[in-house]
């Protein structure tokens, strides 16, 4: 393992020790999932953690702030700057800087996401509604964006004609609740990446995201998905085959910043 693994595996054994004490339920997912699937471990070219939880258990993770130490949870209820729909556990400690195509492109806390994820209503139309709102619940909370391209901002900015400041955070409570939908349920879903797109998410079947499965990731057993091959199968395909050499040199480079360095440089 690197430096920066080092400290996400640290991460990642704290979260699974308040989780357990306290009944939460969370998963490894998405290339951690792979990893833990692949190679009992990090994936020897990924650099970070990412998990999945109910949103019910996320919102509660939040109140166990105390038993993180020098670990922050942040989310937007917990801080006013965060301007993401999903959250992190940040390394308060240690410093990275995000490397792309030999160029860095912004320096940050070491940190590890986690991304909530709800129940699905049973209908298409009550999915569809959900997505949209899930759209506009990124645009309320993280505002224009900027990386989209110039019809998504314009888009963006003609909708948001329809919401006021005063108001925003009315709103964005009335569109989490209705995310965190109740009724009869077969599905869920992450409104997260690749995992959506403006009329249309990836939905997972509740059973793979049940009870969670003990998986072995760096000599430690963390939770899983219930069914994690059906779970990386519908996500990825044939998850067990590693990319090809030219994806894996596009994928972006997180380095440990020393600071000790910085100082006496």
């Amino acid at each position: 393992m690197n430096d920066i693994q080092k400290l996400q595996l640290e991460m990642l054994v704290k979260l699974d020790e308040v989780c357990r004490k306290h009944g939460l339920r969370y998963y490894l997912a998405y290339g951690t999932c792979i990893g833990a699937m692949r190679h009992n471990g990090f994936i020897p070219w990924d650099h970070d953690v990412d998990v999945l939880m109910p949103i019910e258990d996320a919102v509660r993770l939040e109140r166990y702030q105390k038993e993180f130490g020098d670990y922050f949870i942040a989310s937007r209820r917990t801080d006013s700057s965060f301007k993401l729909i999903d959250m992190s556990i940040v390394d308060t400690k240690h410093k990275c800087e995000v490397i792309k195509d030999g160029r860095v492109i912004k320096k940050r806390n070491v940190n590890m996401d986690i991304y909530p994820f709800y129940n699905c209503p049973p209908t298409k139309v009550g999915l569809l509604a959900n997505i949209m709102r899930s759209h506009l619940y990124k645009l309320l909370v993280g505002g224009i964006p900027q990386n989209h391209g110039k019809v998504a901002v314009i888009a963006s900015k003609l909708f948001m004609l329809f919401f006021s400041e005063k108001n925003r955070e009315r709103d964005i409570r009335r569109i989490e609740k209705k995310l965190r939908y109740r009724g009869r349920s077969f599905e869920i879903a992450d409104y997260y990446g690749l995992d959506i797109t403006f009329l249309s998410a990836i939905t997972y079947k509740k059973e793979w995201f049940d009870k969670p499965k003990e998986l072995i990731f760096e000599g430690y057993h963390f939770y899983g998905p219930t069914n994690p091959h059906a779970y990386l199968t519908k996500r990825y395909g044939d998850y067990m085959t590693p990319p090809s050499k030219s994806a894996i040199s596009e994928e972006v480079v997180i380095k440990l910043i020393n600071e000790e360095e910085n100082e006496n440089g």
